[in-house]
């Protein structure tokens, strides 16, 4: 697909595309009359191999990206049809009150994480070896946002998952990169929703996307009369639900920050390569 189609297909999901409620809801129904037991990330980490192929799995996970009213419209949808998934919100969209309606249901609720972006983006970092040189410093970010993402939730986290920004496709660097087992066991997490240990024996894996193709790599419905044993299903509120007004925030942030992006990562370069003469 062509840029102008691109442009095309966002701006009308962002402005004219209306809700798609329906779809999601009856998704979740056909996963419960093929007989899908919903599982948390944490729940499914925990469970023996047996209790796993006791019955056909599935890992519902809900990333919110940006429109946390939507994802209390899609949580509405899930206790409806009887499902529980994991919800991973960021420091930005994290929503206390939704997140306590999440965990009293069953559900879970993780931290949607993405520290080497925001260092990045705040210091002007802008290739791989930047990153790598100064790692300590996204830990210890990671460290202070975990603690402050707790203090906010006011529910357990168990489990985190990485969200990806335009940051880490252009340095080439995911944000899971700053995790270690080490990390993880002194914050009491875990493990991250991408976890060989999740995700190594699951069947089938299908995430949400923009139109026209809206899933990847096949519509979960088609896909689910071959009755796969474990499933994981990705969904993002802004491919469900038009917020206009969420959706135009989102976008203007995002410019903004790439400007600001380049313009400190051209200085910081520019300090870098200076005769010391030169900056003292």
């Amino acid at each position: 697909m062509g840029w102008a189609s691109t442009v095309y297909y966002r701006a009308w999901q962002d402005v004219f595309m209306g809700s798609r409620l329906a779809g999601y809801s009856a998704l979740l129904m056909r996963l419960k009359q093929l007989g899908y037991r919903f599982c948390t990330m944490a729940e499914f980490l925990a469970a023996e191999t047996n209790e796993r192929s006791a019955s056909p799995v599935c890992l519902l996970r809900n990333d919110v990206d940006s429109d946390p009213g939507g994802a209390a419209r899609m949580f509405d949808c899930d206790r409806a049809a009887g499902a529980r998934g994991t919800y991973y919100f960021r420091l930005s969209t994290l929503d206390p009150a939704l997140a306590a309606r999440i965990a009293a249901s069953g559900g879970e609720v993780g931290y949607h994480f993405e520290e080497i972006a925001t260092v990045a983006k705040r210091i002007g970092l802008r290739s791989e070896s930047e990153i790598t040189a100064r790692i300590e410093l996204f830990r210890d970010e990671f460290r202070k946002n975990v603690a402050i993402f707790r203090e906010r939730c006011g529910v357990p986290l168990r489990t985190v998952a990485s969200h990806g920004d335009f940051a880490n496709r252009r340095i080439g660097v995911p944000n899971q990169q700053l995790l270690t087992q080490a990390l993880l066991d002194e914050l009491g997490i875990v493990a991250d929703a991408y976890d060989s240990r999740i995700h190594g024996g699951l069947a089938a894996r299908f995430t949400d996307c923009p139109p026209p193709q809206w899933w990847k790599p096949d519509d979960p419905m088609r896909a689910l009369e071959q009755r796969p044993a474990t499933v994981s299903i990705l969904v993002h509120p802004r491919q469900w639900i038009c917020n206009p007004a969420a959706n135009l925030r989102l976008t203007v942030r995002r410019v903004t920050e790439e400007v600001v992006w380049r313009l400190r990562g051209a200085l910081h370069t520019s300090n870098r390569c200076a005769p010391q003469s030169a900056i003292r």
